[in-house]
């Protein structure tokens, strides 16, 4: 569900490896795009079965749910379309609460815990580049050990040789892929240049380190474990990071698409409202990259 650059990254090694078991759930109007312009990684363009949510065939045992967090509410039809009693329903996007937006309609026996963590991806319509590494990040909200249903999952990325890790404590994992987001896609987004900003203006860098201090306060305020420890890892990965890269939220500020500021400042906000927590970079990025 979805064929973004996370969609494609994993689509292509699933049907690559395990023909005829994936199928894209798109609408007509979508597909008839991805048919005229077909999604491709790394120059290789990728064939794949496409279904539409009238028309979708058996349930699915799992669904992959790649679509941006700004477009989940309008993908719930076609994920409902392709769901059974036994569909397992893995989240694959940004921010901390897919997995409970998703749970609240299909419940949690059916969904999962996931995101991704990979290098930077470049996506130029349905072309996508990414040469670096790549891995789903999934689980129950404890896995000591995993549960039945995780490890057919895992099964499952095994034969499509597709990398993944199962954390003994999810929300801590979601949390510390959340910080790091907080800290260098928005603050890509708001000075709308790439790591190389960041790595090289002291001023740059403080903003997406005090983004990733408040949002660590108001983790730890919810009992989020390790939490306090974040910043100073993500500033390290952001220092460390290719000076050319670009995150998906300073692309999609690059194409004029809606942002994922409300993922992420937004939730930082409302998390810190009834805890009292002052969270002022938060609100300006909020702010800023709302009306831009």
């Amino acid at each position: 569900m979805g064929l973004g650059a996370v969609g494609i990254l994993f689509a292509a090694p699933l049907a690559a490896r395990l023909p005829g078991a994936l199928r894209v759930v798109a609408d007509a109007a979508r597909i008839a795009r991805y048919t005229a312009d077909p999604p491709s990684l790394n120059g290789q363009r990728l064939a794949f079965t496409y279904v539409t949510p009238d028309n979708p065939g058996p349930p699915a045992d799992l669904v992959l749910v790649g679509v941006k967090a700004t477009n989940l509410t309008d993908a719930l039809p076609a994920i409902q379309a392709v769901t059974g009693p036994r569909t397992q329903i893995l989240p694959l996007l940004n921010g901390i609460s897919a997995p409970d937006d998703l749970a609240a309609v299909f419940g949690w026996a059916r969904v999962l815990h996931g995101f991704v963590y990979c290098d930077s991806s470049m996506r130029t319509g349905h072309a996508v580049r990414q040469n670096g590494k790549a891995k789903i990040v999934f689980g129950e909200v404890t896995n000591a050990p995993p549960s039945p249903r995780v490890m057919a999952v895992a099964e499952l990325l095994d034969r499509a040789g597709i990398r993944y890790d199962i954390p003994a404590d999810m929300r801590a994992a979601q949390w510390k892929k959340f910080i790091l987001n907080i800290g260098i896609n928005q603050a890509q987004a708001f000075y709308r240049e790439p790591s190389a900003r960041l790595q090289q203006d002291p001023a740059a860098m403080a903003l997406a380190r005090q983004l990733m201090d408040e949002a660590a306060a108001v983790g730890h305020a919810l009992g989020i474990a390790g939490v306090q420890e974040i910043p100073a890892w993500a500033e390290d990965v952001i220092r460390a990071a290719a000076p050319d890269s670009k995150t998906s939220m300073l692309q999609d500020v690059e194409a004029g698409r809606p942002t994922e500021v409300d993922l992420f400042a937004g939730t930082v906000c409302r998390l810190a409202a009834p805890l009292g927590i002052p969270v002022p970079a938060n609100e300006q990025i909020l702010r800023a990259l709302t009306a831009a």
